[in-house]
């Protein structure tokens, strides 16, 4: 398709009212396509779509419906090198982590398609003998699927796969960081031939996603992102009786190391944790709580390790951590890593910045290396933590770097 891209609309591309935007590597900075900008001009044409086209996909058999995601698990399958590729030049994270993310894709559809073979309902003994009492699983209507960029394809299958399924319509917005993979995806429903206003997209900003939110025809809304964001939606969709709201957002995570802990397994365990997605993910580990009767050796084999974290092109096959995907997650945890010193924490690992022989250039959202700090008593943590910021003793420890 030429460039700028188009909304995906009731079965066809369609121009937005909008301006446009670009997407561009985080690594490199290199420009990756130029899209139209979704408005709530797009989200009403969307949503309008789907509530016309959910009786006749309900009346479906889920077996029926199935059958249209199987040339998409296909596809995701035939195509897993080059699509892996694209994730990683979008979002920035290596390249097995990005193939892995077409995997995972893969594995909710063929789950969701599979499941389709399997009715679910329950029969229920009633006390009354001349009655009977079950239950039957309804779909809801129009769904809204709002996704995020760290995992720009497994995300979106883990929300529509099943909502489809299940005999629900969908208005899907990706993020705005991710929208050439956003445009890859809808090209494989279109390509499945799944009838027209069954599954939309509008690309866009948070403007977009708050109109999807806010539009009484939208009976659910699946989302994740931040918690600031998933507790707006949650607040908004908790006023409207018929709507539902699941919100996956980020946690305080923490990896707990006891006395008894096979340190083998503990330090790769919490590097992996730490630093994969370049600690940007909603399971990352913000702080690492150990024993002190193995305080001081994992320390030193964990401190090891991170310091030797391979940062660089996430296309090269033997970097570990890739870049941060903007400029402001990069100031972000530029002002953590300068809180820390300014409370006087203990820096054990100090890689923030590197040389430019060790990195890729990148004019926007460059990688940043890694920080390990210490706070408080041994008895009491050691975090470390490549998005994150410095607690006080008794929160605990985290750094992101």
């Amino acid at each position: 398709m030429s460039e700028p891209y188009q909304q995906y609309i009731n079965g066809e591309w369609v121009d937005s009212s909008g301006d446009t935007f670009t997407s561009r590597s985080p690594a490199t900075g290199d420009t990756l396509g130029t899209f139209q900008r979704g408005t709530e001009t797009e989200v009403d044409r969307a949503v309008a779509a789907a509530e016309t086209a959910f009786e006749e996909w309900r009346s479906l058999s889920r077996i029926t419906r199935a059958e249209y995601l199987w040339d998409i698990y296909h596809e995701l399958r035939d195509r897993h090198e080059e699509l892996g590729e694209i994730v990683t030049r979008e979002c920035g994270k290596e390249l097995s982590e990005g193939k892995a993310d077409v995997t995972e894709a893969w594995h909710m559809v063929e789950w969701a398609a599979g499941d389709a073979r399997h009715p679910e309902g329950d029969v229920v003994p009633s006390e009354i003998p001349e009655k009977d009492a079950y239950m039957r699983r309804k779909p809801r209507g129009v769904t809204a699927c709002i996704t995020p960029w760290n995992f720009p394809v497994a995300i979106p299958f883990w929300q529509m796969a099943v909502t489809l399924v299940e005999g629900n319509t969908v208005v899907w917005k990706p993020a705005e960081q991710t929208p050439l993979c956003g445009q890859v995806i809808a090209e494989m429903f279109d390509d499945a031939g799944v009838p027209d206003g069954v599954f939309n997209l509008v690309q866009g900003h948070g403007d977009a996603g708050a109109a999807l939110v806010d539009d009484d025809r939208v009976r659910t809304v699946l989302f994740t992102g931040s918690a600031e964001v998933g507790h707006q939606i949650a607040a908004e969709t908790a006023a409207d009786s018929g709507k539902r709201a699941a919100c996956e957002m980020g946690g305080k995570n923490a990896v707990v190391i006891t006395d008894e802990a096979d340190l083998d397994i503990a330090v790769h365990a919490a590097v992996m944790s730490s630093f994969k997605t370049t600690g940007q993910r909603c399971v990352s580990s913000e702080r690492l709580v150990v024993h002190t009767d193995v305080y001081e050796e994992f320390k030193d084999r964990f401190v090891e390790v991170a310091d030797r974290v391979a940062v660089g092109d996430p296309l090269d096959e033997d970097t570990f951590m890739g870049p941060l995907i903007e400029a402001d997650h990069v100031e972000k945890v530029t002002s953590y890593n300068d809180l820390a010193r300014t409370e006087g924490v203990d820096v054990l690992v100090d890689r923030a910045e590197l040389p430019d022989e060790e990195i890729p250039r990148r004019p926007r959202g460059r990688p940043l290396g890694r920080a390990v700090c210490l706070r408080g008593r041994p008895r009491r943590t050691a975090a470390v933590h490549p998005r994150g910021g410095v607690r006080s003793p008794r929160r605990s420890a985290r750094v992101r770097g």
